[in-house]
């Protein structure tokens, strides 16, 4: 006697008690034969068991994966301290970099002009000579027409000098001070005196040894870029290589536009303080504007230094002279760093006036001297790279 379909079915039993092997589903033909097909029996289906993996699977995949996330966050953390003690020598290679990069854009404005074409070497080699030379030759320029203006103002500084002192020596209050008051105890103890050399000597020696990287650097970057890009983009996966080399390509451009722009705000720089100097009667305004927006290259030390020798001419002129040097280089000096410079790197790479004033502040607590110079091109770079890297490829490709 035939049984109905429903409970057919439901004598068919999966065991699930025992959880050793996982289920395995047979695709083979069961007992459906023509009997079976004519309603003369049901297939079966035959118990199978559902297992879950061993304790100690669970165990060594968990030690497995939390070793993997101990090994990334100290290599993380090692690559981070590093980075923070190497900090100083990598703004020195961001500096060469940049030094190449210009370098190479002038060699080929120079090829351009030329009517026969040069090998890169050589457009390179003739950049670099022709900037050595104008180097040395404007500062020995600028020493031999300021050297007779300080002989003469030493002279008149030593003639005032020892008509004041002595002047001063016939005072009651001078006697008795120089009674009281002896040279020795004026002047630094030895011992002083040779931290103070050492101090200057190791400024000195790091500045110049800092110089000397940034130039050689900047000079093998220059004669040979490809073979540092090409190195650089065969360590990544070939997927990536195409936008690396595209992403570096603007990256070039990017610092060219700066250095446009910092050599139009130094321009403008050397040419307002010439004419103001012109203007106050102090001597030599061409030579001390032309000094004045070279070292302006510099951020805010560079104003500092194109001032000391203007207030030193301009001290032999009078007491109004060193006032009126003074008010210039304050009104200079402010237009320079926050209307000058940030309205010139906004319209070149796109800066904000505010970021760059930032950028300026964080880089030189982080980097120093190099950073302060540095710091505008190193933050325009950034906002590209995040532009093109995460913005782009990951934000609005999503």
């Amino acid at each position: 006697m035939l049984q109905p379909p429903l409970k057919r079915l439901a004598a068919a039993t999966i065991d699930f008690r025992s959880l050793e092997d996982p289920p395995q589903i047979s695709h083979k033909k069961t007992c459906c034969d023509d009997s079976a097909i004519a309603g003369e029996g049901v297939p079966t289906l035959k118990p199978h068991r559902l297992t879950m993996p061993e304790p100690s699977h669970r165990r060594e995949r968990l030690i497995s994966d939390t070793m993997t996330i101990i090994a990334l966050i100290v290599v993380t953390l090692a690559a981070i301290g590093i980075l923070f003690v190497a900090r100083h020598f990598l703004m020195l290679v961001f500096g060469a970099v940049l030094i190449g990069v210009v370098v190479n854009r002038v060699a080929g404005i120079v090829n351009r002009w030329l009517p026969w074409d040069w090998k890169r070497i050589y457009r390179v080699g003739f950049v670099l000579l022709a900037a050595v030379l104008f180097f040395i030759g404007g500062s020995f320029g600028f020493a031999s027409s300021i050297g007779d203006q300080i002989v003469k103002f030493s002279e008149r500084v030593d003639t005032s000098a020892t008509r004041v002192i002595e002047a001063a020596e016939d005072q009651p209050i001078v006697k008795r001070f120089r009674e009281e008051v002896s040279l020795g105890k004026m002047l630094p103890s030895s011992g002083k005196s040779l931290g103070l050399a050492k101090t200057l000597f190791a400024s000195t020696f790091g500045a110049l040894t800092d110089v000397l990287i940034l130039v050689i650097l900047g000079a093998y970057f220059s004669v040979s870029p490809k073979t540092y890009q090409t190195g650089a983009l065969r360590v990544l996966p070939v997927a990536w290589r195409e936008p690396a080399k595209t992403l570096f390509s603007d990256s070039a451009a990017t610092l060219w536009r700066w250095m446009l722009g910092r050599l139009l705000a130094t321009t403008i720089v050397g040419v307002c303080f010439g004419i103001g100097l012109a203007l106050l009667g102090v001597p030599l305004p061409l030579e001390l504007g032309v000094f004045a927006g070279l070292v302006t290259f510099v951020p805010n030390l560079g104003g500092i230094a194109a001032v000391l020798p203007a207030l030193l001419l301009a001290s032999g002129e009078g007491s109004s002279s060193v006032i009126g040097v003074l008010v210039l280089y304050l009104v200079i000096q402010f237009g320079e760093s926050y209307l000058i410079t940030p309205l010139v790197q906004q319209k070149q790479v796109e800066l904000p006036p505010a970021m760059v004033i930032l950028a300026q502040v964080v880089a030189g607590l982080l980097f120093g001297v190099w950073g302060i110079m540095f710091a505008t091109p190193l933050v325009a770079l950034a906002l590209l790279w995040v532009r093109r890297v995460y913005v782009e490829n990951y934000l609005e490709s999503a």
